[in-house]
């Protein structure tokens, strides 16, 4: 296997799995390393759970990731069809060959009755398993039970004896005893594959030279194994990655973490943070290099580099990369075009959009990104240059001490006779100075307050804020001045004023 080809098989029963971009960005790092190719096959031989909308998902969230694949139902190739429910034939007819070659057997053992042997094997303090009654049949009885229809699977035939190797690329050599494996059914009563069967005969035919897939699937190897060799067929290079985890080391669920793709496209998480998070989930670039883009990891790429420590899935390192990303990786113009949508789904951002001028627009992006971790947060933080109606925060059910006294504080404050003086003081200064006043000037106007009225900054620009946002913290008081307009800032002032 000189040539170098991957794959990555998803199933589409549900929305597209951060796991599936995980495995398929190791698997792209190498084909692109080795100048092979990476391939994209829809697994979706379980007709029950299979939906369309989710192949589509898919397709889409795996290009918004940057990892194009080289042949795949949508773009065709030399090895197709890239469906697995659009082979069926030719699983029927790999089943039948290894009948021939007596490598495989009928089994015709009803539904019943392997239900009371599970049953008699638990009772026993056994490890459930097929007792390989039909594996004894002779051609005789198997050509009678074929001509009387009886219903029946067909059976991979597991040796009796010995231990089955399987040679890991990271892992080494991972030993399996032949006669603990079941005799896998290879072919369902309904002429439908099982995973495994399909699963062999695509990587043999299209040829996949390595096999890069999660360590859950290691205990379905031997089985893998003992059908290449059933077919006489020679065994790719294995390399299971390590699974991806919850902070209790638990295996990545959606009941303790975000697990869908759509969910971090949703709330504007950028493609390349996402890939870089995930690289890190399992592989170390070297030199202490934590930021690093797609093409420089399938460049740096080699197997030795990957770790086989549960990678915890921790967000808040991917909120991290993804501020890097926001600040450091894009222009302001880039920005801008990715963050727009977000702007446009807030309604108190749509009516002031369209005349706001592009140079503000990207002023104010440059301030909330510094501490933004995604695109909806980017517009969350931006509010305060767009909403002009607000609430000063109350004391709710629910709220922490901390948070309560903190609020209780404020409004002590904002009652302080001195210190509605200093607001007022400051709008009449304000209310003299051109429209868009620079930040500089609007500084020198509050330290001005602060000499007249004889007060810290803590009590005459915090609440000065306060009465201009709505919140205690944010920007500079100054870049919200100038780009915003004295005009609406006095307004806003005066509104909450009056209203508290």
């Amino acid at each position: 296997m000189s040539q170098v080809k991957v794959r990555i098989a998803p199933s589409p029963t549900g929305d597209p799995h951060v796991g599936t971009a995980y495995i398929a960005l190791f698997n792209y790092a190498l084909a692109k390393k080795k100048g092979g190719t990476f391939t994209l096959r829809i697994e979706d031989t379980d007709r029950t759970r299979t939906q369309a909308s989710s192949e589509k998902q898919i397709f889409d969230t795996l290009r918004w990731c940057g990892l194009n694949w080289d042949e795949g139902p949508d773009v065709g190739g030399p090895s197709g069809p890239y469906r697995q429910s659009e082979r069926f034939d030719i699983y029927k007819k790999y089943a039948q060959e290894l009948i021939d070659n007596g490598t495989a057997y009928y089994c015709f053992c009803t539904e019943e009755r392997l239900n009371n042997l599970r049953e008699r094997q638990i009772a026993m303090k056994k490890a459930p398993g097929y007792d390989r009654q039909c594996r004894s049949l002779s051609k005789e009885e198997v050509a009678a039970k074929l001509a009387a229809e009886e219903s029946y699977v067909i059976r991979l035939k597991m040796p009796y004896e010995g231990q089955i190797v399987v040679k890991d690329a990271l892992r080494g050599d991972i030993l399996f005893d032949s006669d603990k494996i079941d005799d896998q059914v290879l072919l369902k009563s309904d002429g439908f594959p099982t995973y495994h069967l399909a699963n062999v005969v695509d990587d043999h035919l299209m040829g996949i030279s390595h096999v890069i897939r999660a360590e859950e699937w290691i205990a379905s190897t031997p089985k893998h194994i003992q059908l290449y060799r059933s077919f006489g067929w020679q065994e790719p290079v294995w390399c299971h990655m390590p699974l991806l985890r919850n902070n209790d080391k638990t295996k990545i669920s959606k009941r303790k973490n975000h697990t869908s793709l759509l969910w971090y496209i949703e709330n504007g998480y950028l493609k390349e943070a996402m890939l870089n998070f995930l690289a890190l989930m399992g592989y170390s670039y070297g030199d202490n290099k934590e930021i690093f883009t797609l093409e420089e990891m399938a460049q740096n790429f080699s197997f030795d580099k990957i770790s086989l420590g549960g990678p915890v899935f921790d967000i808040q390192k991917l909120n991290w990369i993804n501020n890097i990303y926001m600040r450091e990786k894009k222009t302001t113009s880039e920005l801008a075009d990715l963050a727009l949508p977000f702007f446009v789904e807030a309604r108190f951002y749509s009516e002031k959009l369209n005349s706001i001028e592009e140079g503000n627009f990207h002023k104010i992006l440059d301030i909330s990104k510094e501490s933004a971790i995604n695109l909806k947060d980017l517009a969350e933080k931006s509010s305060v240059f767009f909403k002009d109606s607000f609430e000063l925060p109350k004391v709710e059910v629910g709220m922490d001490a901390k948070e309560i006294k903190s609020i209780e504080k404020m409004y002590e404050t904002l009652s302080d006779a001195n210190v509605k003086l200093g607001i007022s003081l400051f709008v009449s200064k304000l209310q003299k100075e051109d429209e868009n006043t620079s930040q500089e000037r609007i500084k020198e106007l509050l330290h001005e307050v602060m000499e007249e009225v004889a007060e810290k900054p803590g009590r005459v620009i915090m609440p000065v804020r306060i009465m201009l946002t709505g919140e205690s913290k944010g920007p500079d008081l100054g870049s919200i001045i100038h780009i915003i307009g004295k005009t609406r800032a006095i307004s806003r002032i005066q509104s909450s004023l009056q209203k508290n």
